[in-house]
C-alpha cells in the first residue's frame, strides 16, 4: 500500500523566496520520505509521487553509459549552482549574459532558441555523439511510460505539447525534448524555469561508493526524500527544492542525476531546414540562395 500524506505549509511563498541560490541543510526538513508516497499540499494539489525501485537497473545503467558523457564543467545551471551573476569579461567588464557557479552538468537532446543561440538544435551531445544519444532512448522512453502511469493529468498536457511539436525536436515518441545529466552537484534552492508549466518534474538517481544526505527537499513544507539507485520521483519542480550536502563520501562516490523535461518554446520550433535559414541569417546577416 502506497503511503500517502498531507504536507502542511511552514514557509509562505515570500520566506521561501528567499532561500534562492541558498544551500540548504538537514534544518530546512522535518520529515524525510524514504518508502513509496504520494504527497499533497493542504489544498491537495499533488507535490511528489516517489517509488523506490521503480526503474530496472539494466535501463537506469543503458542510460548513464548512453549520457555520462554529455556531463562537462559548466556555468548554465544558473541559481541552482549556488549563483545568477553577469559574467565578467576578461578585460573585466560586465556582460549582459547571466551565468552561474560552474558544476558539472549536460544537456541531451534538443534546444530550442535563446539568447546566445537564436535556433532550435540538437545538443552538442546529440550531434556529436549520436549513437549514445539514441542508445539512451530506451532510457527515456522507460521514463515516459511511467509518467503516463504515476501522473497521468500532468502527463496528458505536456503530451499534447510534445505531439504537436515538430518530431525533429521531440526525444523518440515520448513527451521529453531534453535531459539534464548531473554529476556530484548538489543543487541550490531554486525553482525549474523553461519547462513545462504545466507539467510535472522528475528526479532518477544512480549512485556508486558511498554518500550520505543529498536528499531532495521541499522547504515550503519541510519535507525531504532520500533518492537511491533505481527509485523514481516525479515532484512539482515549479516549488522551490534544493539537495542537501553530500557527507561521508567515499573515494569513488558518485551520484548522476537525471532530469527529463519538455522545454516549453519548443513548440515554437520550426522545420530543421527553416532552422538551418535562421543559423544562416543569424552567422550571415543574409541567406545564400
Amino acid at each position: 500500500m502506497i503511503k500517502t500524506i498531507t504536507a502542511k505549509r511552514v514557509l509562505t511563498k515570500k520566506q521561501a523566496a528567499k532561500l534562492k541560490t541558498k544551500f540548504l541543510t538537514d534544518k530546512h526538513y522535518n520529515q524525510l520520505i524514504t518508502e513509496d508516497c504520494d504527497a499533497y499540499d493542504n489544498y491537495g494539489n499533488l507535490l511528489f509521487r516517489f517509488r523506490k525501485n521503480a526503474i530496472p537497473y539494466d535501463i537506469l545503467k543503458s542510460g548513464v553509459d548512453a549520457f555520462k558523457d554529455s556531463i562537462e564543467l559548466t556555468e548554465s545551471r544558473g541559481a541552482a549552482s549556488g549563483s545568477s551573476h553577469k559574467r565578467i569579461r576578461k578585460d573585466g567588464s560586465v556582460s549582459n549574459i547571466t551565468v552561474g557557479n560552474k558544476v558539472e552538468s549536460g544537456n541531451v537532446g534538443f534546444m530550442d532558441s535563446g539568447a546566445m543561440i537564436k535556433y532550435c538544435r540538437k545538443t552538442a551531445f546529440a550531434r556529436n555523439y549520436f549513437d549514445k544519444f539514441t542508445a539512451g532512448i530506451p532510457f527515456v522512453e522507460f521514463i515516459d511510460k511511467k509518467y503516463a502511469e504515476l501522473c497521468p493529468e500532468h502527463y496528458a498536457k505536456q503530451k499534447a505539447i510534445a505531439d504537436g511539436t515538430n518530431r525533429n525536436y521531440v526525444i523518440g515518441g515520448t513527451s521529453f525534448t531534453t535531459v539534464t545529466v548531473n554529476k556530484n552537484f548538489r543543487t541550490a534552492c531554486h525553482q525549474d524555469a523553461g519547462d513545462f508549466s504545466e507539467g510535472f518534474g522528475n528526479l532518477i538517481v544512480y549512485r556508486e561508493g558511498h554518500y550520505d544526505g543529498g536528499f531532495f527537499v521541499m522547504p515550503e513544507y519541510a519535507i525531504a526524500v532520500d533518492l537511491h539507485t533505481t527509485d523514481l520521483l516525479f515532484a512539482d519542480v515549479h516549488k522551490w527544492h534544493a539537495n542537501t550536502e553530500f557527507t561521508n563520501c567515499s573515494d569513488d562516490w558518485l551520484r548522476i542525476s537525471f532530469v527529463m523535461y519538455y522545454r516549453e518554446n519548443m513548440i515554437k520550433c520550426d522545420s530543421p531546414s527553416q532552422e538551418l535559414h535562421k543559423t544562416k541569417m543569424d552567422k550571415t546577416g543574409y541567406l545564400t540562395l
